[in-house]
């Protein structure tokens, strides 16, 4: 969606020049210092950026939302015309966004521009506001403006951290009210509310898996599995890993980083002892010992019936379907690497678990098979 503000900015330099400051609505600042995205999917164009690594962005074509270069992030207008409007009218913006900010302080806070650095700042104001089309409002009403786009910011404005799925904070120090329970239940709300109770959960494993199923139960797989590689990274015998992984291995497949899920699937096989030909399986292994004089830890047996039990079962069914999800990607590499070990699974696993696969195990051969020669 067009905005005509920003398109007047893009056409006029001298107009954009006034915005850059001192406004510091910088156009020529339009990038980020890390990859994000919006936990809703909705599109994410970086538009300006000010003088603190700030950036601006436009969210879903209209809403603007900005981003400090700290980790803080907030919704701040429903268009640019909105954004400049609360950017060129309250210029020291960034300071107010805590409760009751008074005239006082706001006079103030304008007042140290003028000394320091904007002397001419009124008529600076004034030339913009006419050239955008902008009314005249008084700073109350814009902080009004600024606090109520603020506490919208959750759910559809969640930023993350591409690379670590972390979610930015909140921008300001405004209180929050309790979701309420009344009323149809918002998948959205659901889901930001889940994303920064796992970015505030430690190293506790009932919690991390708690909302890691609760995560992959909305459809949210990539942040279940971050969930779960917090969780594997706490567990410490070979069946508790092996278990773990398998789980993690399943979201990221779910999550279409099908690399990553072939990449689990080896730790879990390691787990198992099933990756190690010609070497003893894991209770027999040689362990590091304690130092001169020292004994070795007990060996782990923990994963030794992994194949007599449900636990080769799922492992099994996981290879499969990442051979499955492989061919649909294009991925042929990977899907021929690992039905080659989905193929030692099942001559491993029990016959009951193999039966249990129903034709799982058929569907993945005759996908492979009709694979190009290589």
């Amino acid at each position: 969606m067009t905005d005509l503000a920003l398109d007047l900015l893009r056409q006029r330099p001298d107009l954009a020049a006034l915005a850059a400051f001192p406004f510091d609505f910088d156009l020529d600042r339009a990038e980020h210092g890390e990859e994000v995205h919006l936990a809703s999917g909705a599109s994410l164009e970086p538009i300006a950026g000010d003088d603190t690594g700030g950036t601006f962005f436009l969210c879903g074509g209209r809403t603007v939302l900005y981003a400090d270069s700290e980790g803080g992030a907030g919704l701040i207008a429903d268009s640019v015309t909105d954004a400049l409007d609360v950017v060129i009218g309250l210029p020291a913006w960034r300071d107010l966004m805590h409760p009751g900010p008074d005239p006082e302080t706001i006079r103030e806070l304008e007042d140290g521009m003028r000394t320091s650095y904007a002397p001419d700042l009124d008529a600076r104001r004034a030339e913009l506001r006419t050239a955008l089309g902008l009314p005249e409002r008084s700073p109350a009403e814009l902080v009004a403006r600024l606090h109520a786009a603020l506490l919208r910011t959750d759910p559809d404005h969640l930023l993350l951290n591409t690379d670590e799925l972390l979610a930015y904070d909140f921008l300001d120090r405004l209180p929050r009210e309790p979701q309420r329970s009344i009323g149809p239940v918002r998948w959205e709300v659901v889901r930001a509310s889940l994303i920064r109770r796992l970015d505030d959960t430690g190293p506790h494993p009932e919690r991390l898996g708690e909302l890691g199923r609760e995560l992959e139960q909305i459809g949210e797989y990539a942040q279940a599995a971050r969930a779960q590689r917090g969780l594997l990274s706490l567990r410490t015998s070979a069946w508790d890993r092996a278990a773990a992984g398998h789980v993690l291995a399943r979201r990221e497949r779910s999550a279409g980083d099908l690399a990553s899920a072939g990449r689990t699937l080896a730790r879990v096989r390691s787990a198992i002892g099933l990756d190690s030909p010609g070497t003893p399986p894991p209770h027999e292994q040689l362990t590091l010992e304690l130092g001169p004089g020292g004994e070795s830890p007990a060996p782990d047996t923990s994963a030794e019936e992994w194949h007599r039990r449900g636990l080769g079962r799922m492992i099994t069914e996981e290879h499969l379907a990442l051979v499955l999800a492989a061919i649909a990607a294009g991925e042929e590499g990977l899907a021929r690497e690992t039905m080659a070990h989905a193929h030692h699974l099942l001559a491993v696993i029990a016959k009951q678990f193999r039966q249990s696969l129903g034709d799982l195990p058929a569907r993945a051969k005759w996908a492979v098979a009709r694979l190009p020669k290589v």
